[in-house]
Formats: structure tokens, sequence, C-alpha cells
């Protein structure tokens, strides 16, 4: 797909990318998403599903204009610190990958409306590291944090609504 990119620099005015393939990508050790999405300066919701991807694509970074960002069913186990750029992100879905921790920048996205972080590997559930404008967080799946730390989270975060 990587070598598909110059389709993408043909839809400027994108404003919804949905990509998802089924699992025998997960064969391709060398698969990349084509950077020339970045250049989708137009983009409002990227919903990337079952791809094998280890790492955020740093082009993702530079969508100013996105408000909507799902990677579900990957390998990522870390959300970088540079999801603080994303300044206009209200919803951001990171779900079904083993994903072990948090950034300390999630705190800076202001937006941020609803978080998902379903069927990960998350066991830190400081309530320092999420954002108090948070609206939901959903935990649902795996969930091998400790009870009494997501009790203390809904305690913390009395007007964010928290699924186990």
């Amino acid at each position: 797909m990587k070598d598909k990119g110059e389709i993408f620099s043909q839809f400027v005015n994108l404003e919804v990318l949905e990509i998802q393939t089924n699992t025998s990508m997960y064969y391709l050790n060398d698969f990349e998403l084509p950077v020339e999405i970045g250049n989708l300066k137009k983009l409002k919701k990227i919903s990337v599903l079952n791809f094998p991807l280890q790492t955020f694509p740093e082009w993702l970074f530079n969508i100013k204009s996105l408000e909507y960002l799902m990677l579900r069913g990957n390998d990522m186990e870390i959300i970088p610190e540079s999801i603080s750029r994303l300044e206009n992100l209200e919803t951001l879905r990171i779900e079904s990958c083993p994903l072990s921790k948090i950034p300390k920048a999630l705190i800076q996205l202001k937006k941020l409306r609803f978080l998902g972080l379903c069927d990960t590997r998350l066991t830190d559930l400081n309530y320092n590291l999420f954002p108090y404008n948070l609206k939901e967080i959903n935990f649902s799946g795996t969930g091998i944090y400790k009870d009494e730390d997501l009790e203390l989270l809904k305690i913390k975060m009395p007007k964010t609504r928290i699924y186990p």
C-alpha cells in the first residue's frame, strides 16, 4: 500500500478516510501506510482497522484538522508524546492492541471528549494522565488494570463516564 501513495494526492478535499483489511495483512513485514495521507489537510476523521502497525505514522501529526482518530486491531504498544500536536482531536480510539501505556502529553488535548482504550494492556490508570474535559473513557475488554485503580479514576473524574 505504501507504494500507492500518489493516489491519495488526488483527494485534497477528503474529510473522512476509513481503511480496513483482513488479518492476512499481518503477514506483511514491511507494511506502511502511504505518507501522502499526511498531506490531506482537510481530513477530520481517520479510521484504520486491522493493519499491522507497530508505531503511529509520524505524518499523522501533521493533520491539524483531525477530530476523530481510530486505530484498531494493530500492534501498537505506546501512544507517542507527539499526540499533543493533534489539538482538534475530539475522539481518540486506540483499541484491540497491546497498548501498555498512554503518554503524559494526552492531558494537553483540551478538545478531547471521547477516549476508547478497549482491549488493551493498560495497567496505569492514574487520573493525572487523562484530560479533565473527557466525557467518556471506555476500557472494556481485557481489563488487566487493578479494580481499585479504576474506582479511584471514577472518583477523581466524576463528570466522566468510565466503562470497565
